[in-house]
């Protein structure tokens, strides 16, 4: 079964921010799971880059969805491209890895990226104990660019997919 992208409304956000899932099931008519819905600070920090700039909305975060409506994960980026960068960033629930979905939904990315212009760059950051990000992100061309300290996350491997035209 594949997976594909759905677009999460800033209502949805606003729902899931509020531990509403019931509301965020509704508005989008996709099956969630406690570990998709209930994490509010993911949904908190979507709202945060909404606020004055509602042109990041078709760049935030989406659900990753398996067959008609289950969802099994969340991926996007964290905005419009700046200065031609864009970061990403993905998570598939637990019983759903090392199935090949994050490989599939890290290169949907690449291409919503191909799809804008301003794109140049796309940047991920990953946990240095994260192998499987880290291999997941390498095979779809992403080179080492250094480290950047999060002060959410702490100290992150950053790797960049410097042509979002090609792919390793």
């Amino acid at each position: 079964m594949s997976v594909r992208l759905v677009t999460l409304s800033p209502q949805v956000f606003e729902a899931l921010a509020d531990g509403d899932r019931a509301s965020g099931e509704r508005l989008t008519g996709l099956s969630m799971t406690p570990w998709f819905a209930d994490r509010v600070e993911i949904w908190q920090y979507m709202l945060t880059l909404l606020e004055g700039r509602p042109h990041n909305a078709p760049w935030l975060m989406q659900a990753v969805v398996l067959g008609v409506d289950q969802v099994i994960g969340n991926a996007g980026f964290k905005g419009v491209p700046v200065d031609g960068q864009t970061e990403l960033g993905y998570s598939i629930e637990p019983d759903h890895r090392r199935q090949g979905h994050a490989s599939t939904v890290v290169h949907l990315l690449l291409d919503r990226a191909r799809s804008e212009p301003t794109a140049d760059r796309v940047i991920a950051r990953i946990d240095p104990d994260n192998a499987a990000s880290i291999g997941v992100v390498t095979k779809a061309g992403f080179v080492p660019d250094g480290e950047w300290m999060s002060p959410r996350a702490g100290r992150q491997l950053q790797f960049v997919h410097p042509t979002p035209g090609t792919d390793g």
